[in-house]
């Protein structure tokens, strides 16, 4: 039965949901709210995440491993997709437990869950709640229900409302159609291979005139000057005859995860600062046809980004993310590697900008790694996504799983 009386709860979800940075980002705080208003030893929430077809884990570990993210077609999914009521576990629903934990990685076995709770609100169903529980207490177990579907009515339409604006936002940031860039790489390959030659002359003859000047400082901070404009104007064009240039595509199987954890191991430990964590979650063994050399590229280019984006910050994290979606029918699958960030995000007066060639914030840098990436990503038959807020940046690169 409720600890305290059950406005206070619901009162304590409005507020919770009021303050959070997200709707969605509220998650881990639902089990620990019920915990605190029920007498249940333990709570964990499973939802379906924005992208790809698993429920991911909400709720305290208390000290166990971290419980496994579970597929749609997962029977403890499957079972719960067209169903309303609870589940108890007794001796006639003894099998279905059975096959919940043995789909689940033995999580009901490990944790003595004994109640499954499906959440729905306005048709959808999105999560379930699995409790521990007193089974002879049948008040307590149906005021546990009751306040978790209430609850779930509240938060679900909020995180369906927040997930329908970020689609509609998704393409916000891709304003050039590959046909159009291909256009723009081949009028820039053609400038690089005149501007090449120039450009080498005008080095050789103002080594020429230093050397005929002296080393006065006036005339060697000039020289340095004119040496470093010339060689940021040379990274320029190598850029874009590399990008010119493309071989045919050579094609092999690339395991993602260890594609990732691979390209990981081979960045020097320097250029990843010691107040960054980057984690790799992935859902399962994933395979893509695809150049690894290209993907290489742009993997790094994207994470060098991340890492770029966290810099001034006392602390931050990358989390990247392998998993496979599809939307509607399986056939459609797609693989993504995801790659998310908590930096302040892209700046609203340049969000438009991010794709467009030769614009850049750096200092140092020529504006083509993002033009580049996502060209890559399309002759890899992919895409490439961008999606930025406050919160941080998130950028996917997706790849055809056919």
């Amino acid at each position: 039965m409720f600890r305290r009386h059950p406005e206070e709860f619901y009162r304590e979800i409005a507020a919770a949901l009021q303050t959070a940075r997200s709707a969605r980002s509220f998650l881990p705080h639902f089990p620990k709210l019920l915990r605190s208003h029920f007498p249940s030893s333990r709570c964990l929430l499973y939802y379906k995440e924005a992208e790809g077809n698993v429920f991911r884990p909400y709720g305290d570990n208390d000290g166990q491993k971290e419980p496994p993210f579970i597929r749609e077609e997962a029977d403890l999914i499957e079972s719960f997709t067209g169903r309303t009521e609870i589940m108890l576990d007794a001796e006639q629903t003894r099998i279905y437990f059975d096959l919940f934990n043995r789909d689940s990685e033995d999580l009901f076995a490990e944790r003595g869950f004994n109640l499954v709770i499906p959440l729905h609100a306005r048709n959808y169903f999105r999560g379930l709640l699995l409790a521990k529980v007193d089974a002879r207490d049948g008040k307590e177990i149906r005021a546990l229900a009751d306040a978790a579907r209430t609850a779930a009515t509240m938060f679900i339409p909020l995180i369906e409302a927040e997930q329908v604006e970020l689609d509609n936002d998704k393409n916000y940031y891709r304003l050039f159609k590959f046909d159009r860039l291909v256009l723009l790489g081949q009028m820039a390959a053609s400038l690089a291979h005149e501007l090449r030659t120039p450009l080498t002359t005008v080095l050789f003859e103002i080594a020429a005139i230093k050397s005929q000047l002296g080393n006065e400082p006036a005339i060697t901070a000039a020289y340095e000057k004119i040496n470093r404009e010339v060689g940021r104007a040379n990274r320029m064009i190598e850029s874009l005859l590399v990008f010119s240039k493309f071989k045919d595509l050579n094609l092999t199987s690339v395991n993602l995860q260890e594609f990732v954890e691979g390209t990981l191991r081979e960045i020097p430990a320097k250029k990843i600062p010691a107040a960054v964590t980057i984690r790799v979650q992935a859902e399962k063994e994933i395979r893509a046809a695809s150049d690894g050399d290209r993907l290489k590229q742009v993997f790094i280019n994207v994470l060098f980004n991340a890492l770029e984006a966290l810099a001034g910050q006392k602390s931050g994290s990358i989390t990247i993310r392998i998993y496979s979606e599809y939307k509607e029918l399986p056939r459609n699958a797609r693989h993504i590697i995801a790659v998310s960030d908590d930096g302040p995000g892209i700046p609203d007066a340049i969000k438009d900008r991010v794709l467009e060639p030769f614009f850049t914030t750096k200092k140092d840098g020529t504006g083509l790694g993002l033009y580049i990436s996502y060209s890559i990503m399309k002759t890899l038959k992919g895409d490439l996504e961008i999606q930025s807020s406050q919160q941080g940046t998130r950028v996917n690169l997706i790849l055809p799983a056919r």
